[in-house]
């Protein structure tokens, strides 16, 4: 094995894989290794198992099919209806995953102001994707404040369509919310908006296996992989990181080394942090989850949204991960970390309430046995550096993921935008 390499990658997701299998394939001498972080994880009958949500985004036609047709992998993809199930007060509402029935679905729902919907609608898909491709190459903040530069709000949007229809707006509201965009003059119309639900894609599998492919695909390029070794420190010299120090005191160098989100502790970055998740797990037996179940819902709650996601059914895997997580506006994020401990345990038990009203909407027959529910400490999002870090860290780049999605979901743009990078710096 060696000891030097062009890239060493630090961190345990399809992120990281990605984006070593991508380097080695172009011909770089690659090491990827474990960030050995403690992943959410629920107890099933005195069995352990990974609790991050089904990898949905970018699988069918956005970056992980880019990248796995770059890499030669063939991503096992099945698509699920519906593909978004939304529970409003008033009505529930399926998304279909084809594009072009939900077009059509969309007009006979909201038959006030079909019109102005239709023209609404189809300039958030055109901003969606257009959104998508600058992702892959800019940082997803530095668009935001461009829009805020531009004076493109969330209500710009709605008052230049004229979108008063009560309905309309409740559902669109909703939508917002559950990302983390209030409606309001000062909130940027980031990534297109939700208005563009994305498919239920998700891999024959679980949750592990697009970074099981994607190691494949680094080792028949010649790249290494250490499954069984993490990374503790960096190594450094005055002026730029030079390497990283590994389990049983083994170093190794390089000209670049990347940190997954996992890992960015070992670079001990100091940044403003963004608004934070209050995220749940619970295990499932296969029994209890109907089939006609959507991967994923969006529930409102008292005029809160509730995100639920499920793992995808898996023949071999006696039960099933539910994802419950509602995001926190950015003052609540604020008032939560300044907060007494005693404080921030009353809140995280508030929180619970909703998430378990959430799951007793979707799945009653269920929620009734339900132990009580705990949130994981309210999840904050990823602290998102500087497009480069500063001279005195040459040589460390991190891997961002988008700053919209939520806990656990990644749909590969910060994986391009970091290989488009590193290619023009090792070449």
């Amino acid at each position: 094995m060696s000891d030097h390499f062009d890239v060493i990658i630090v961190g345990d997701t399809a992120a990281e894989a990605a984006l070593a299998a991508l380097l080695a394939r172009d011909g770089r001498a690659v090491l990827l290794v474990s960030a050995g972080t403690t992943r959410p994880q629920v107890c099933w009958r005195g069995m352990q198992y990974d609790a991050f949500p089904p990898q949905w985004a970018g699988l069918n036609d956005g970056p992980y099919a880019r990248i796995a047709a770059h890499v030669g992998v063939y991503l096992p993809v099945v698509r699920r209806e519906p593909a978004w199930r939304v529970h409003l007060p008033a009505r529930t509402i399926d998304v279909p995953s084809d594009m072009g029935q939900w077009r059509r679905t969309r007009r006979a729902l909201f038959p006030a102001q079909t019109d102005a919907a239709s023209r609404f609608w189809q300039a958030q898909e055109t901003a969606a994707m257009a959104a998508l491709r600058l992702a892959e190459q800019f940082d997803p903040l530095a668009q935001i404040q461009v829009l805020r530069q531009q004076r493109i709000t969330v209500a710009d949007m709605l008052r230049r369509y004229g979108l008063v229809d009560p309905a309309l707006r409740h559902f669109i509201d909703t939508m917002l919310m559950a990302y983390g965009l209030p409606v309001c003059d000062h909130c940027a119309w980031s990534a297109g908006s939700v208005a563009l639900l994305p498919p239920a894609e998700t891999l024959v599998g679980n949750a592990a296996t697009l970074s099981r492919l994607f190691v494949d695909a680094l080792l028949r390029a010649g790249g290494e992989w250490r499954r069984h070794q993490r990374a503790v420190t960096l190594l450094t010299t005055p002026t730029r990181v030079v390497g990283i120090g590994l389990t049983g005191g083994e170093r190794v160098t390089a000209r670049v080394v990347v940190l997954g989100v996992a890992a960015w502790r070992l670079a001990n970055h100091r940044h403003n942090a963004l608004p934070a998740w209050a995220t749940s797990y619970v295990a499932l037996d296969n029994a209890q989850v109907p089939e006609c179940l959507p991967l994923c819902q969006i529930v409102d709650v008292g005029g809160t949204p509730v995100l639920i996601s499920v793992s995808p059914t898996d023949d071999q895997a006696a039960c099933r991960t539910l994802t419950v997580a509602m995001r926190l506006s950015a003052a609540e994020s604020a008032q939560l970390r300044s907060a007494s401990r005693h404080k921030r345990g009353q809140f995280r038990t508030q929180l619970a309430k909703v998430l378990q009203e959430a799951i007793a909407k979707v799945l009653p027959q269920i929620a009734t046995t339900l132990p009580g529910i705990e949130v994981v400490a309210p999840l904050p999002d990823p602290v998102v550096p500087s497009a480069r870090p500063p001279a005195a860290q040459a040589g460390l780049w991190l891997l961002r993921p988008p700053a919209w999605l939520p806990p656990g979901y990644d749909n590969g743009s910060g994986t391009l935008r970091l290989y488009r990078q590193l290619r023009g710096l090792i070449w």
